[in-house]
């Protein structure tokens, strides 16, 4: 059931695209600090949810709703694995500052592309699902990216039932792994 403050799946995943671009337009994370290593370990975190959430309920309803939806779905899917196998890479504690640089500005273009593809399906699917459907799963994505994994994955299933479920198991070891590493916290806050 919606409630009166539910935002619809589009603008949710939209309100993500624009949080995710600044994260990749700040280009103190690139630096050698524990602060922007802090701020790459954050993007990796949101990314990893941000694709959980669409590959639950975005790409289903692509599938169920737009012409040439298994296309446009199995696209993006394989578009955003492509990108958190980036993620991994980023993560890797060896990479030179040089890489680092070339690294993220890869990231930043795929994502800038991330975007633009799924702008035209944002607006194609709010021409096509009502307004009650959109808000059921903006809820949905909510909570998807609340228990959703927090690292880039090994593997990522298409089907979306069994997609849940590896990010169910996933999400509660990275969470509890995030919770004892301080991970995704502010370095000046946790001392």
């Amino acid at each position: 059931m919606t409630t009166p403050d539910s935002q619809s799946m589009t603008d949710a995943l939209r309100s993500d695209h624009r949080a995710i671009a600044t994260e990749l337009g700040d280009p103190s994370a690139t630096s050698d600090s524990e602060e922007a290593g802090a701020k790459r370990e954050q993007l990796v975190m949101n990314l990893v949810r941000h694709f959980v959430a669409e590959e639950q309920y975005l790409y289903p309803e692509v599938r169920d709703r737009l012409e040439r939806g298994d296309d446009i779905a199995d696209t993006n899917f394989a578009a955003d694995r492509a990108m958190e196998a980036k993620l991994k890479q980023l993560e890797d504690s060896d990479l030179t500052a040089e890489r680092l640089g070339a690294l993220w500005a890869d990231l930043h273009a795929a994502f800038a592309a991330h975007t633009e593809r799924q702008n035209g399906i944002f607006a194609t699917l709010e021409s096509v699902s009502s307004p009650d459907r959109l808000a059921h799963l903006g809820d949905e994505v909510l909570g998807a990216e609340e228990l959703a994994p927090t690292r880039p994955r090994s593997v990522a299933p298409s089907s979306p039932r069994w997609n849940k479920v590896v990010s169910l198991v996933e999400g509660y070891v990275d969470h509890v792994r995030d919770h004892y590493e301080h991970r995704g916290e502010d370095p000046d806050q946790t001392g």
